[in-house]
């Protein structure tokens, strides 16, 4: 009985200590301090982008997504969406100018840092507001996203004005403000489809606890931003697609035989936006719908579907950087910019922000607020885990950071502590490192720094888990690169590049006869035709090869 009596005690205590911080908050508001941290933010954010505002892999190039929404943007088209379609929008607001974009895009990620401090200040007060969003703008992965062109751009600013704007309803007895905070919602699922999965919950929570009112404008909120992108893919499309139609083939990326809970490509689709929306389709028509195949392997091997959504959750909550498209840890490492100095990041924030939200669970408005953490978890884990999947979930691990600095207790410090070996656990996953580092081999080829691209080579083979993609790029790079050097008679270097391209794909007759008749052009006829008999004996019906050594030979 007196153990219960002390419990009810510290349970009473946490809630009166919560609702007096909250009392304080809603009082007065450190306009100077809220102004400073903006200025902050930016500050970081501003230096982020200059040092990387012009790197070349972070350009619009070839078929990456970047390009693939700067392209959407500008021409539209007449399908569903098969790509999430705020950004889409946000791109033509701003005249699809990249330069505009960024810096649109800091200045709504330096307003999130404010909007983490306001609401941190709403639940524990100003001591967690000032280390939350100190923790946010020293948080380095949010920094980098917000200056890419792409949609995890806009994620920071919309999951922050969203928990906002649902602390604040908590904190009024103003329905209206559920409205907003509804809004808002709709806004980041328009942005992250995968997030709605939290929207019912949330609307049913909310009944509970707030009446019948406040769950109708959430719910009503929620819906006025997504309705006309339906209607737009009914009136134009003649498809019930409801945000975007990739849903289906993200599903069975993370959940088929093979899969192993981080992004690989489907067999007979391209590993690209454009390629998965025109063969998709094709598969779908081939062999079933996605969805339908992906719920047949689970329902068929229960025990392996559900061992592999509990590590896609492990890997959700895990520090390693899981690269789609860009890879931060390659920026961090092997790219000079601030982004070395923003050392916060998954490694401190899941282990603090989990274990400061479960301090104050026993306040059912926080509870609910909180919801946010484990519903969004679980909609990444159900697809795929990639860094920029799961972005969203630092804001709220910044803002429940701060309340481990709320009258610290020792046992919060200790299940941290046991925590984040969990979260630091290395599960041998690939950070993509090497794959952008082949990237920048590509691109230095293909600027004909041959010198540079050559030493990076070497310096990747040594981390790379995949030589032959490293070797097969490199050779095609330097190939097509001393097909320009013929095309501007500098036969010197294109034969430099015929026999480095060959030397990374030996199995390529052409790069030996390309070899062999430059040879030939310079009067080497002893290499020349060793090249043309190496080409021969790769192709034996190779009537090039065979005419070149003919006339070599003097036959």
């Amino acid at each position: 009985m007196q153990t219960h009596d002390a419990t009810s005690r510290r349970s009473v205590s946490t809630s009166n200590s919560l609702k007096k911080k909250q009392s304080n908050a809603a009082r007065r508001y450190p306009w100077r301090r809220a102004v400073f941290v903006f200025l902050a933010a930016f500050a970081v954010k501003a230096a982020v982008l200059y040092a990387l505002h012009d790197h070349p892999l972070l350009q619009p190039r070839g078929d990456m997504d970047t390009s693939v929404y700067v392209d959407l943007a500008k021409h539209g088209t007449n399908q569903p969406f098969f790509v999430s379609p705020l950004y889409l929008y946000f791109l033509r607001a701003v005249g699809v100018s990249l330069f505009a974009a960024r810096i649109v895009q800091i200045i709504l990620g330096s307003a999130a840092v404010v909007l983490i401090f306001d609401t941190a200040r709403l639940w524990f007060g100003d001591r967690a507001a000032t280390i939350a969003a100190a923790f946010a703008i020293l948080t380095g992965v949010i920094s980098f996203y917000e200056i890419t062109i792409l949609q995890a751009a806009l994620d920071p600013f919309l999951v922050a004005l969203a928990l906002c704007l649902l602390a604040r309803a908590f904190h009024s007895e103003k329905w209206s403000l559920f409205a907003l905070a509804g809004i808002a919602i709709g806004m980041f699922v328009l942005n992250r489809p995968n997030a709605l999965l939290w929207p019912p919950i949330l609307a049913l929570a909310v009944l509970w606890i707030r009446g019948w009112r406040s769950a109708i404008v959430l719910a009503a909120g929620v819906i006025l931003p997504i309705a006309p992108v339906t209607i737009r893919n009914i009136v134009v499309a003649h498809e019930p697609v409801m945000i975007a139609s990739h849903g289906g083939l993200n599903f069975y990326i993370g959940n088929n035989p093979d899969a192993d809970g981080t992004y690989h490509h489907v067999s007979g689709i391209r590993p690209t936006i454009a390629g998965q929306e025109e063969d998709a389709p094709r598969i779908e028509a081939q062999y079933g719908s996605f969805y339908r195949r992906a719920w047949a392997w689970m329902r068929a091997h229960p025990a392996a579907a559900f061992a592999l959504f509990l590590r896609k959750i492990a890997y959700t909550f895990n520090q390693t950087d899981l690269s789609l498209n860009y890879s931060y840890s390659y920026f961090t490492k092997d790219v000079a910019s601030p982004l070395k100095l923003l050392v916060v990041g998954p490694w401190l924030l899941f282990p603090l922000g989990i274990v400061g939200a479960v301090r104050y669970v026993r306040d059912r408005n926080f509870t609910v607020w909180a919801s946010f953490i484990p519903v969004y978890a679980v909609s990444v884990a159900i697809f795929f885990v990639s860094s920029r999947y799961r972005l969203p979930l630092l804001i709220p691990m910044c803002i429940t950071a701060g309340a481990m600095f709320v009258r610290p207790r020792l046992w919060t410090w200790i299940a941290a502590g046991i925590l984040a070996i969990g979260i630091c656990w290395n599960f041998g996953l690939d950070d993509g490192r090497a794959h952008e580092r082949t990237n920048m081999i590509v691109y230095l080829i293909e600027q004909h720094r041959l010198d540079e691209a050559a030493q990076l080579i070497a310096d990747t083979e040594r981390i790379t888990r995949d030589p032959a993609t490293l070797h097969a790029r490199s050779s095609e790079a330097y190939k097509q690169a001393a097909i320009e050097f013929v095309q501007s008679n500098q036969s010197d270097k294109a034969l430099a590049a015929f026999q480095a391209a060959h030397r990374f794909d030996p199995t390529d007759a052409s790069n030996l006869l390309n070899m062999a008749v430059l040879q030939a052009q310079r009067g080497d006829t002893i290499a020349a035709r060793e090249n043309a008999r190496a080409a021969l004996r790769l192709r034996p019906d190779y009537p090039q090869a065979e005419g070149l050594l003919r006339a070599l030979e003097g036959r």
